[in-house]
């Protein structure tokens, strides 16, 4: 909970026991009473939102209203037993959603980047006019992406930037496709960035490494928003791909949205799918080298060392990003979060480049759960998955579990609720373990700095099981 939120719900808390116990009716404490709560009200709404995890609060307010204001002349409470114990028990069950519902569904928050530069972003969009759209062919006739670009910004420029321009349309999306119950997300509109919307990029003679970021299947190009945001503000630019119709939803400065379309969940199927993929990763690098899609992008262009480029992905993007870094020499090195090793094998002395694969503890644990059943009678994907880690285990490659994590650990969305995080999790924690990793990584493979961070961070955190292969 927001403080502001706790200190409303505490006072909302006396003021029922006081009302309940003590006085009802129109009296000059309990009209100063009313009035402090709906003050502490009208200020979270204000400061906060008004939001669906706050309900069992706006329901007691309003009881104590009717409290005073129906028959405003009784002000005598019931002195009966029975009448006592179920206003205590109304008031502990009150208790326990008031303090509990919010618990359960936070405001998502990030920590605030540690790096020297504010983070700036702006929004393109781009439209392949040499290749044709078939994962959506009735919405456009040409491949056209959405990106979002992150990069250093002059401090006191731009706006405070939204955490997805849509929400609407991507908290409807999140429940078709992740299982969220629709109202769980309705709430993501509150969540605050370190990032300012259209800030001007930074004057700089210094160039910054370009990375490239791609999403997991059907979800969004700002999935990794505490991700993103720290390695930006240690210097770094990132251009975060929203992968149209296997995206959550996209949305086109024209309006037009196209949301997830569904897939075929087969190692024949996502094999295939991972090459649009890799075309739509190879078409927007292709286009930020060009820098003539937008005057806008122009001065972030600018910044870039296009020696030094890196790309990251979670799941299906973390494959892509494994893909992109055997096929393109244009990629230095890349890192893969929790990704299924899908598409073309892996050569057999392996990417042959600087790469890192992170799993969660969890999907560690079903790939060899699965390995471990007959044929016939186990998931293959899991067992693909298994198998092609095995082949990833070359020279300079380096490996890590993070514990007490899953699939979605490596998201924002682990910041949604407790309930879907594995038993013990501490998000915040693994946050910075995972932002540890990707910026030891890539500084020390396209800045050429902090060369014993990774050591450090393996001394630090044992448990991981961070190995150089």
């Amino acid at each position: 909970m927001k403080t502001l939120e706790i200190l409303f719900t505490i006072i909302l808390l006396l003021s029922s026991i006081s009302l309940t116990f003590r006085q009802r009716g129109v009296t000059r404490i309990n009209l100063f009473v009313i009035a402090a709560n709906y003050s502490l009200l009208f200020g979270t709404i204000m400061t906060i939102g008004a939001n669906w995890r706050m309900i069992p609060a706006y329901i007691v307010l309003l009881l104590l209203t009717l409290q005073v204001f129906v028959k405003p002349k009784s002000t005598i409470v019931s002195k009966k037993l029975s009448i006592k114990i179920i206003k205590i028990l109304g008031i502990v069950v009150a208790t326990f959603a008031m303090f509990t519902l919010p618990k359960l569904f936070p405001i998502m928050s990030f920590p605030e980047p540690t790096g020297e530069y504010t983070v700036g972003t702006q929004t393109f969009h781009l439209i392949d006019k040499n290749r044709k759209e078939f994962v959506v062919p009735n919405h456009q006739v040409n491949r056209e992406l959405m990106i979002q670009v992150y990069y250093p910004a002059e401090k006191g420029t731009g706006q405070p930037s939204p955490y997805f321009e849509h929400i609407d349309a991507l908290t409807e999306q999140l429940a078709a496709t992740q299982g969220f119950p629709y109202i769980a997300t309705t709430h993501l509109g509150l969540t605050k960035t370190h990032s300012y919307q259209d800030a001007t990029p930074i004057k700089s003679k210094e160039k910054f490494p370009l990375l490239l970021f791609a999403h997991g299947m059907s979800l969004y190009s700002r999935q990794n928003t505490f991700q993103l945001e720290e390695l930006v503000s240690h210097g770094y630019i990132v251009v975060a791909l929203n992968f149209t119709g296997d995206a959550a939803t996209t949305i086109f400065p024209d309006g037009d949205r196209v949301d997830f379309t569904p897939i075929e969940n087969t190692i024949t199927f996502l094999n295939n799918r991972i090459k649009l993929w890799e075309q739509d990763a190879s078409f927007v690098l292709d286009e930020v080298i060009k820098a003539d899609f937008d005057k806008n992008f122009h001065p972030i262009a600018s910044l870039i060392d296009f020696d030094n480029i890196g790309m990251l992905g979670h799941s299906f993007g973390g494959a892509t990003s494994t893909q992109m870094l055997v096929k393109d020499s244009r990629i230095k090195a890349a890192i893969d979060m929790d990704g299924g090793l899908y598409g073309d094998s892996m050569p057999a002395h392996g990417p042959a480049k600087p790469f890192m694969l992170m799993n969660a503890e969890a999907s560690i644990n079903f790939m060899k759960e699965a390995y471990s059943q007959q044929p016939g009678n186990r998931d293959e994907l899991f067992v693909e998955s298994y198998l092609r880690n095995k082949t990833i285990e070359k020279p300079g490659v380096y490996t890590a579990i993070i514990p007490k994590t899953n699939h979605g650990s490596f998201t924002d969305l682990a910041a949604v609720s407790p309930i879907i995080n594995e038993s013990g999790a501490d998000v915040n924690a693994i946050y910075k373990l995972i932002n540890e990793l990707s910026l030891g990584f890539f500084d020390k493979n396209l800045k050429g700095i902090h060369e014993n961070k990774l050591n450090e961070i393996q001394k630090a955190h044992p448990e991981i099981n961070l190995t150089l292969h």
